[in-house]
């Protein structure tokens, strides 16, 4: 009978150009469903700097990231 392994043990800690090229992915993928390479990048840059702010526990810089980026995001996107 073969042994099951999980996954996490298989796989070791990605490297960054890792997660660059599976970002880079992820943005090539919307890109061609049809969305703005710059809402992509707009939206994302909100999520990440938000990310960091909650690590860092400072809940005003998220917001007014989020409050600078609304201003450049596509209006006429699905939300």
């Amino acid at each position: 009978m073969p042994k099951i392994v999980e996954i996490k043990d298989k796989m070791g800690k990605p490297t960054l150009q890792e997660v660059i090229s599976r970002l880079d992915g992820m943005v090539e993928n919307m890109v061609y469903r049809g969305e703005s390479r710059l809402n992509i990048v707009l939206a994302s840059l909100s999520f990440f700097i938000a990310q960091v702010s909650k690590e860092f526990e400072d809940k005003e810089v998220a917001k007014l990231v989020d409050e600078l980026l609304a201003q450049y995001i596509d209006k006429s996107a699905n939300k």
